[in-house]
């Protein structure tokens, strides 16, 4: 067994209307708060928004909507974030959403308290290397709305470069972890079933990478397993009864101990590659991912035939087959389970030109470098541009 370090500050508050609680939190941190929000306005969306302020007004504590968060958040939106909360001299700030204004929010907070622009923290930047005792953050209160990036239980926050189509993942664990993440699976049942898929398989990569990355241990394996395990058993059902709130909160659940897993171990390189597809083209990033994770994972199964059997079982491959069958076979069983959801896509039909094969690859390792170093077979960037071909 692994000797491990694992680090998991933070409230985590789960439960249907469990949003409810947002006032009661949000009181002890501040009275002044910056509420990060995506751009959409859905209804659904917009009455939510109008719910927690209502919440928060009744503890005392004045808020502002921020509602300008993209799908794979720019550096100017989120710069502009700052400008807004500095402005409004806020002291806290409340994420609501998925994965982009749950990272937009952790970002805000870092950069009103500690200072400079987004582009100053990240790869190259004055303050990239700086290390968590070295700077300071407002508390963030993390309202997740989708079951998919598991942002409200990591450090981690992903950002794009529009300049140059990077992305890159950012994080000052222990600092940058939410103090509250409020997880209220009754927030995902209006999901539409395009934001469901991505995200419910963005939980399976996170668990799949996290299991198998070479920073894994016998800890992250349980989340990692359990986490698969709820993925394969419910992101069906959802899609299949969207009002199924058991499957929903399922969902929830498995995304919300990924996080931990994934914060600990890391995930390699599906991800890794992957944030170099949605950097430069804005595709979804479960989408990018699922359009990789096929190759990756033949380039990888060698590594831990036991683990990628288990991989396979999960999603649906004969368990009586011995286990080298099923690690040999894990790519093709990912295919079909893929499949399940629409999500079997080359990676041509996502708009990806082979002349930008290179610049990807190039971008992986220097943009997701760690993600890349974790992979549990050694990744070179000629490897990474035959992942790419393989995969078009």
């Amino acid at each position: 067994m692994k000797n491990f370090v694992a680090e998991i500050p933070g409230k985590i508050v789960f439960g249907t209307g469990c949003v409810d609680t947002v006032g009661e939190y949000a009181a002890h941190f501040g009275k002044r708060a910056a509420i990060i929000a995506g751009k959409s306005v859905r209804p659904e969306k917009t009455a939510l928004l109008a719910h927690i302020q209502a919440l928060l007004a009744e503890r005392g504590v004045e808020s502002f909507v921020y509602a300008k968060i993209n799908e794979n958040p720019s550096i100017p939106v989120v710069d502009e974030g700052v400008d807004f909360a500095r402005a409004h001299a806020c002291d806290l700030v409340i994420g609501v959403g998925g994965g982009s204004p749950l990272d937009s929010a952790k970002l805000i907070a870092l950069l009103c308290a500690s200072g400079g622009a987004v582009r100053d923290y990240i790869p190259g930047g004055k303050c990239a290397g700086k290390k968590a005792e070295e700077l300071r953050t407002l508390p963030v209160i993390a309202i997740t709305t989708t079951a998919g990036t598991g942002s409200e239980a990591t450090p981690w926050a992903v950002v794009t470069d529009p300049e140059t189509g990077k992305k890159p993942g950012l994080g000052w664990p222990p600092l940058t972890y939410p103090a509250v993440a409020i997880v209220d699976p009754a927030l995902t049942l209006s999901m539409p079933r395009s934001v469901t898929v991505n995200t419910g398989i963005d939980v399976f990569f996170h668990a799949y990478e996290s299991y198998v990355s070479l920073s894994a241990n016998d800890f992250t394996d349980i989340l990692a397993v359990r986490a698969m395990e709820l993925t394969a058993e419910n992101l069906d059902k959802c899609l299949e009864a969207p009002q199924d709130i058991e499957a929903r909160s399922a969902m929830s659940l498995a995304n919300l101990i990924a996080g931990p897993a994934i914060s600990i171990s890391g995930t390699h390189a599906i991800h890794g590659l992957g944030h170099s597809i949605s950097g430069h083209y804005g595709v979804p990033h479960g989408l990018a991912l699922s359009a990789i994770a096929v190759a990756v994972t033949e380039f990888t199964w060698k590594s831990d035939i036991k683990k990628f059997a288990k991989v396979a079982v999960i999603m649906g491959a004969d368990p009586s087959q011995d286990e080298e069958a099923l690690a040999r076979g894990c790519g093709k069983t990912m295919k079909r389970f893929l499949g399940r959801f629409g999500l079997d896509v080359p990676l041509s039909s996502l708009g990806v030109e082979d002349d930008m094969i290179s610049t990807m690859a190039q971008d992986a390792f220097e943009a997701m470098k760690g993600n890349m170093n974790a992979c549990p077979v050694p990744v070179s960037p000629e490897d990474a541009e035959r992942i790419y071909r393989e995969s078009m």
